[in-house]
């Protein structure tokens, strides 16, 4: 399923005066208040932001919704989606206290110097009689004038049906005043859609109200593993970010109107209803539930901030297990979520006033606030007495920061440290209370940085400018372990550096969800406590790699900077560690020198892979450690002839895109330029003469920077040693101009035997080749070379020619068949293939005895090899079994075919021989008995039939056979010599 984002905009800048409390602020905790109070802009500490009344009234806009919702349509979609929030367990009571005095529109509503002007019932002036101000925005003209043109367009319902603003927020930590406006271009004939919009008010009611978002059985949005039906039906409502499963996300949740036992912990956390409180229709908070808190530390009692804790149920006394997830919390929800740091102070806006460093008081005892977390409302399942719960912690998703965050970071979520805790705790009844703690296990284990320097006290750059460490330290404040790694550097007049900073996970993998590292830099003479100077960088990762915070400074003076590494927020943890380099050249020698000459840089941070730049063009690096770097000086062509110049040395590490720049530290002085002639390929091994080399002789210019080719530039072939033709000229010696690419390729040929070495000559420059000239030996073989026919035969056979050159096969060469009258060719191939061979059908004949004709095929104009046929006498025809004989089989068996070989008395095969064929089959008798006379076996069947052999000299027999016991005799003859017999057997 694809994931979308909620239905509800903030109004952040568009509300005027109170539009701060929302920028930046938007951050929430599972199960926990949207806003926890904090110095300076509250005059309370970590108290949730809730209404400053207990029945904060609705009223609702005097005009219809849209033409499919009329106004009393519209106020009772309004006051369901009010009413879920009415429970017994919290004293809040949403209700409609009445009507605007207008319907509003973009006729009364406009843009002021300070954001929006609504009619006067509607502005947070009016708190007291106004609180919540519903808006019917029939046509979308609200919503466009605040979030611009466009936004009201149907096509947008999913984040713009509703937008919801609290705009009126006291330092004592009271919301006076919010906004809801229902986009009615969203609405229409389908009452799905009114369903939709009920659905995503209901959410901005939570809201309004002060909750914050909840993670809990987050597979329903993750859709891993895949989700249970009872996980969906306790997937929060307050949920960060709506699944899409269709066009309508209420569609997506089972029982989307009805809040999840965690819904209700929330608005019950907000809004306890106690003995001095309880109302009509209300219960004591503690009725049939019970509480839970505690703080999650690391090993060196750190608080781990931003853990996600979720809760379930085991009924007693049924022992049936909850399989979802029933409440959640997160731990440092009411912790300072902006510290600050040295490079960015603490804001003094609302924004940056949420949470506190205070410690919170559990049983009269002091907790970290970055660890604690609470559930402070269990509920029983209902109809039992009693319950064990099961609990264990879980990643934040990384998807929910900024408007949609849950915990202490909403920049970005922190992975907690170490492996997921469980706990259980058996045997609670209603009114249960207690509060525990957990050390996290397998998690970073220090807080020490004694190695880091202080602000007053910088320590040295490592040598070699790369170094890890950790943001995490004491000061004054015991509950919060901020802290700032200070490092100094001298540099020199003129130079610039850039300093890297990459955030490492516990593996010391690169990372976006631990460390958010920032950088500052002062002069060594600031005063301590004041901003950076220099350059800073306020906001993480804007360094194309993970992880990583880059930082450029610069200086025209000598000076030592001062160097700051903290985090984004301003806190500290175990897990924050980071790797940190300064990329900074220092100095160049010998710092005058010209084209060709070799350098040494100087300076930290440097690794191989390092590119150096002089005056803007590139120089050949041959080493590098990570304090020098060598290279060659490349000719500059912008200086004058007989010069010197001061120009820039510049190094970049281009997978980070760092650089450092030493401006004028370079003298060049100007020295002829210096090309340079590349050998790209070149003949090579034994060649055969009078052909052309397989491979060119290719050669390459480059201008004096050795990248850029040269073109036009002509280069001279020749051979120094042997005879050689150039295939471009057609002579010993040849020129040849350079192409666009800067390269010159000559074809040779070799022309006598022995060894050949090449030369390319340009520019003063020469790059040489050898090989050994060979004769040329060329082959062909014939198969068959003669064919034997039968005098008087016409024949037709297949032959083939296998072309060599070198002893090689010799492919795609042209071939010429040439035969004599009384031979004709079919079927004839004339180029050879991949075997250097071809083939055609011959056909010969009658020949007369001993008469003999032949044909030839040639290649290259004049290599050539001979087959021919000759006429064989039948006087001399020999009739030869190749197969089949000797056979005696069972009688219900059947003989096998016999080969047959017709020869010229001396083993060759003979073509076209007729042969003649008598088969008996008599009865199968035993053998003869020792006195007395044989058997004598009946004849059951005779044939008499004729063949001819094939241009092997071959013939296939197939024996006279009957079923059942018997013996064939078979008689072949041919010619007038040629004869064979034989007996073959099927035995009882």
């Amino acid at each position: 399923m694809l994931r979308g984002r909620r239905g509800r905009r903030s109004l952040a800048a568009a509300l005027g005066l109170m539009a701060f409390a929302l920028a930046g602020a938007d951050g929430a905790e599972a199960s926990s208040p949207r806003w926890i109070t904090g110095p300076p802009y509250f005059t309370t500490v970590q108290t949730p932001v809730i209404w400053y009344v207990d029945q904060p009234a609705y009223f609702t806009d005097s005009g219809d919704l849209s033409a499919s919702v009329n106004h009393a349509a519209a106020d009772a979609m309004v006051a369901a989606a009010a009413s879920v929030w009415n429970v017994p367990s919290a004293r809040i009571v949403l209700q409609q206290g009445g009507e605007l005095a207008e319907h509003v529109s973009g006729a009364n509503v406009y843009l002021g110097s300070n954001g929006l002007v609504f009619p006067p019932d509607v502005q947070s002036t009016n708190y007291a009689s106004v609180q919540i101000a519903v808006i019917y925005d029939s046509d979308g003209s609200v919503t466009d004038l605040l979030l611009g043109g466009g936004a009201s367009n149907p096509n947008g319902c999913r984040q713009n049906a509703v937008t919801e603003s609290v705009d009126s927020i006291t330092p004592a930590g009271f919301i006076q005043h919010a906004v809801l406006i229902l986009n009615g271009l969203c609405t229409g004939p389908d009452p799905e859609q009114q369903l939709q919009m009920q659905y995503q008010l209901e959410r901005a009611f939570g809201r309004v109200l002060g909750l914050g978002w909840s993670q809990l059985n987050d597979n329903v949005f993750t859709g891993t593993p895949q989700p249970t039906f009872a996980q969906n039906l306790n997937w929060p409502i307050m949920h960060p970010i709506d699944v899409i499963c269709g066009l309508y996300t209420y569609q997506c949740l089972q029982q989307p109107f009805k809040l999840r036992d965690d819904d209700v912990a929330s608005i019950t956390m907000l809004y306890p209803v106690t003995a001095g409180n309880v109302a009509a229709g209300k219960q004591l908070s503690t009725t049939r539930s019970s509480t839970l808190d505690g703080v999650i530390l690391f090993p060196s009692l750190e608080g781990m901030a931003g853990v996600n804790v979720v809760l379930r149920r085991n009924a007693l006394p049924q022992q049936v297990t909850d399989t979802w997830d029933d409440v959640s919390a997160v731990s440092g929800f009411d912790f300072q979520q902006i510290v600050g740091n040295p490079i960015t102070p603490k804001p003094t806006s609302m924004a940056g006033s949420l949470g506190a460093l205070t410690p919170v008081t559990s049983r009269g005892y002091l907790q970290d606030p970055e660890g604690y977390f609470i559930f402070p409302w269990i509920p029983l399942p209902s109809g039992e007495t009693g319950q064990d719960i099961l609990m264990h912690t879980e990643a934040i998703n990384p998807l929910y920061t900024g408007e949609y965050s849950i915990g202490p970071y909403p920049a970005s979520t922190v992975t907690p440290s170490g492996s997921s805790t469980a706990w259980r705790f058996n045997d609670i009844t209603p009114g249960w209370s207690r509060f525990f703690q957990e050390i996290a296990q397998n998690t970073a284990t220090t807080c020490s940085t004694p190695g880091d320097g202080t602000q007053t006290s910088p320590a040295a750059v490592p040598q070699g400018g790369w170094w890890t460490d950790l943001i995490c330290g004491s000061n004054s404040n015991r509950w919060s372990f901020a802290h700032s790694a200070w490092t100094s550097l001298p540099i020199q007049a003129n130079r610039s550096l850039t300093i890297e900073v990459t955030a490492l996970d516990e593996t010391g993998t690169a990372t976006a969800n631990k460390l958010r590292p920032v950088m500052g830099v002062w002069h060594a003479t600031d005063a301590t406590g004041s901003t950076p100077s220099v350059a800073a960088v306020v906001t993480a990762f804007n360094s194309v790699s993970t992880g990583m915070t880059t930082l450029a400074a610069q200086s025209s003076q000598a000076d030592t900077f001062r160097i700051a590494i903290s985090d984004e927020r301003g806190v500290g943890r175990p897990d924050f560690s980071y790797q940190a380099r300064i990329l900074y050249a220092d100095s160049v020698a010998p710092a005058i020198s010209g084209a060709g000459a070799q350098v040494t840089i100087t300076g930290v941070g440097f690794r191989s892979g390092n590119t150096v730049t002089i005056d803007g063009i590139a120089a050949k690096v041959t080493s590098w450690t990570s304090t020098t770097i060598v290279a060659t000086v490349p000719f500059l062509k912008a200086v004058p002839v007989g010069t010197t110049v001061a120009v820039d040395v510049v190094v970049t590490d281009l997978s980070t895109q760092g650089t450092t720049v030493m401006s004028g530290a370079f003298q060049y002085v100007y020295t002829a330029p210096v090309y340079t002639l590349l050998l790209v390929s070149g003949p090579s091994g034994s060649l055969p003469i009078t052909l052309p080399a397989t491979e060119p002789f290719v050669v390459k210019v480059l201008d004096v920077d050795g990248v850029k080719p040269l073109t036009g530039v002509p280069v001279v072939f020749s051979a120094t040693v042997g005879s050689v033709v150039w295939e471009a000229c057609g002579t010993v010696v040849c020129t040849v101009v350079t192409d666009a690419n800067g390269q010159a390729s000559a074809p040779v040929t070799p022309s006598t035997v022995g060894a050949v070495t090449l030369q390319a000559a340009a520019l003063g420059l020469t790059q040489s080749v050898s090989f050994q000239a060979v004769p040329l030996v060329r082959a062909v073989t014939m198969d068959p070379p003669l064919e034997y026919l039968a005098e008087g035969a016409i024949v037709s056979w297949s032959t083939t020619a296998s072309f060599f050159q070198q002893g090689l096969a010799a492919t795609g060469e042209a071939v010429v068949w040439t035969v004599p009258g009384s031979m004709t060719l079919s079927a004839t191939q004339v180029f050879t293939d991949s075997q250097g061979s071809v083939q055609t059908m011959v056909s010969a004949g009658p020949l007369a005895s001993g008469e003999q004709v032949a044909g030839s095929a040639c290649a290259w104009g004049g290599v050539c090899g001979s087959f021919a046929a000759q006429g064989v006498d039948s006087s001399q025809f020999v009739v030869v079994l190749e197969g089949g004989a000797g056979q005696s089989v069972p009688a219900t068996g059947s003989l096998l075919p016999l080969t047959i070989k017709v020869t010229n008395g001396v083993g060759d095969p003979v073509a076209g021989a007729a042969l003649r064929i008598h088969q008996t089959v008599s009865q199968w008798t035993a053998p003869c008995p020792a006195q007395g006379r044989c058997p004598v076996a009946p004849t059951y069947e005779a044939l008499t039939t004729a063949g001819t052999s094939d241009s092997n000299g071959m013939m296939t027999l197939t024996p006279l056979q009957i079923s059942g016991a018997e013996v064939t005799d078979i008689v072949v003859t041919s010619g007038t010599q040629g004869f064979v017999s034989l007996s073959l057997q099927k035995h009882p």
